[in-house]
């Protein structure tokens, strides 16, 4: 009698040790890693004082060695932001109804953050020129991008190796003041259509909104658009996939810009709670981390995460979210900006 077995092959990655590294060279080891299915790995960092680790080094990293290749696809590493300041300095936590500071928000003067001082044409009242960007595409087309290109009408469309631009990918702005989150998108020129207006997710702490973007009158602006006009031309928010789909989300604003000489973009804005009202288990009080996914257009989750983290302005360059890398920064309580009537202790 013959005894038939099975036998189980696990695919294993080898996760380089980076602690004791500077961030950038940590970064750059942990992203040579190539997993059993030819991706990257995801990194998620967390900046955190230390009185034993000087600034920029990275000393707790999860996991590491040989793991599966499940395990393997996130690495948590943690970033020591040096000596915490012994000034007695104003709390950061700002907002309404306990809703902290989120993106770069809370260290950015009124003068920063008014949208007159925008190079780039604001139309939901923030300036654009001081919110990282990221560029996305519905999967990872850097090959092409920089090699043999990519095509559309008959023309091919390249980025300088190693980098790209809207001709190849879309470029992408995310952010959140405490009081409504900002979005931008200026649409590839390789993108199948001049505009997608659906499948816009928000998840605050995991949990999901959704939303579509419409001309009045329309089920959504994707394949809609091409004919538009030069020009700004007002949407419509509408939730979508809730008890209030297909109704347009109170104190939401969207708007497309057509242009004849540049790439069609959209600007929107929505209330945190009005986010709240379609999904009332999201808890506002204590929300930590709100992402952004749009399955059409990129591949992984766009992070924007709690301004106290930040002790100063120059840290906003951490919230650049590079492709295969995601920036998750935990809100620990950090403080900023010393009252005119405070001394040092």
């Amino acid at each position: 009698m013959k005894m038939l077995g099975w036998i189980c092959v696990w695919a294993l990655s080898w996760i380089p040790t980076v602690i004791g590294m500077p961030e950038s060279e940590a970064v750059a080891a942990l992203q040579e890693v190539v997993l059993d299915d030819g991706s990257t790995v995801e990194i998620i960092k967390n900046y955190v004082y230390s009185q034993e680790y000087e600034e920029d080094i990275v000393f707790e990293q999860t996991p590491t060695g040989e793991v599966s290749a499940e395990d393997g696809e996130k690495v948590y590493i943690t970033v020591s932001m040096g000596k915490e300041p012994d000034e007695n300095l104003a709390d950061a936590t700002e907002g309404v109804g306990g809703v902290s500071s989120f993106g770069i928000a809370a260290y950015l003067s009124e003068e920063d953050t008014n949208a007159s001082n925008s190079s780039i044409t604001s139309l939901v009242g923030i300036n654009w020129d001081n919110v990282p960007f990221s560029y996305e595409y519905v999967y990872d087309n850097s090959e092409s991008c920089w090699n043999w290109g990519m095509w559309k009408d008959g023309v091919c469309y390249k980025s300088p190796p190693g980098e790209y631009n809207t001709d190849v990918r879309h470029l992408m702005q995310f952010y959140c003041d405490g009081h409504y989150v900002y979005l931008r998108i200026v649409f590839a020129t390789v993108y199948a259509y001049d505009a997608c207006g659906d499948n816009y997710l928000f998840y605050l702490d995991g949990e999901q909104t959704q939303y579509q973007l419409a001309l009045e009158g329309e089920e959504s602006i994707t394949g809609k658009t091409e004919d538009l006009g030069p020009g700004t031309h007002q949407l419509v928010v509408e939730h979508v996939d809730s008890g209030l789909s297909g109704e347009a989300a109170t104190g939401a604003i969207a708007y497309l810009l057509k242009s004849e000489d540049a790439n069609t973009e959209v600007q929107m804005k929505i209330p945190l709670g009005e986010m709240w009202n379609q999904n009332t288990v999201i808890d506002l009080e204590n929300l930590n981390t709100i992402e952004f996914r749009c399955y059409p257009l990129m591949y992984h989750n766009l992070t924007a995460s709690g301004a106290s983290t930040f002790p100063w302005l120059g840290a906003a360059a951490a919230m650049v979210i590079i492709p295969g890398s995601t920036i998750l920064l935990k809100r620990r309580g950090k403080k900023k900006v010393k009252k005119p009537d405070e001394k040092n202790i």
